[in-house]
C-alpha cells in the first residue's frame, strides 16, 4: 500500500465511524432526568396530561338486522325496458352511420331479433350487417 492509499483507507475508517457513531445516537433512547431535575412549568395555557380529563371511547351501535323470515318477493319475470326506438327509414334500411353500432349491440349480447325490433327493420337487414357483406351505397 502507498502513502496516498493508507491516508484514503484511514479517512474512509474515519468517516464511517463518526456515520456510524451519528446513527447510534440516532437511536439510542434519551436519558430521562430524574423527576427533581425536572423543570418545573410555570402555568401555560395547556394542562399538563396528568391534567386533563380522561376521554371516553367512542362507541359505535350497530342497528339490529332484520328477522331473516321476512322474504320479499322477487317478480319472476322482471319487465324489460323499453328502449327508445330509432328514427326508422322508409326504405327499412339501417343508416349507414348505424352499421357500426348494429354489430356492437350483437356483440355485446343484444340478439339480432332484439336489434331488428328497435331499429324497425327485417331480421335479414341484421344479419347482413353482421355478417359483414356489403352495405348498399357503400364501398369497402
Amino acid at each position: 500500500m502507498t502513502e496516498w492509499e493508507s491516508a484514503d483507507h484511514r479517512n474512509n475508517r474515519e468517516k464511517s465511524n463518526r456515520v456510524r457513531q451519528a446513527a447510534e445516537d440516532l437511536f439510542k433512547p434519551t436519558r430521562q432526568p430524574p423527576p427533581a431535575e425536572l423543570p418545573t412549568p410555570v402555568s401555560s395555557a395547556v394542562p399538563s396530561v396528568a391534567q386533563q380529563p380522561r376521554r371516553q371511547p367512542r362507541i359505535f351501535t350497530v342497528p339490529p338486522r332484520a328477522p331473516v323470515s321476512a322474504q320479499v318477493e322477487i317478480p319472476v319475470d322482471p319487465k324489460p325496458i323499453r328502449r327508445k326506438a330509432v328514427t326508422r327509414s322508409e326504405t327499412g334500411s339501417v343508416p349507414a352511420s348505424q352499421v357500426g353500432r348494429v354489430r356492437a349491440l350483437t356483440s355485446y349480447g343484444m340478439t339480432p331479433a332484439q336489434v331488428a325490433e328497435l331499429y324497425g327493420v327485417r331480421l335479414e337487414e341484421i344479419e347482413r350487417i353482421i355478417r359483414g357483406t356489403a352495405y348498399p351505397g357503400k364501398s369497402r
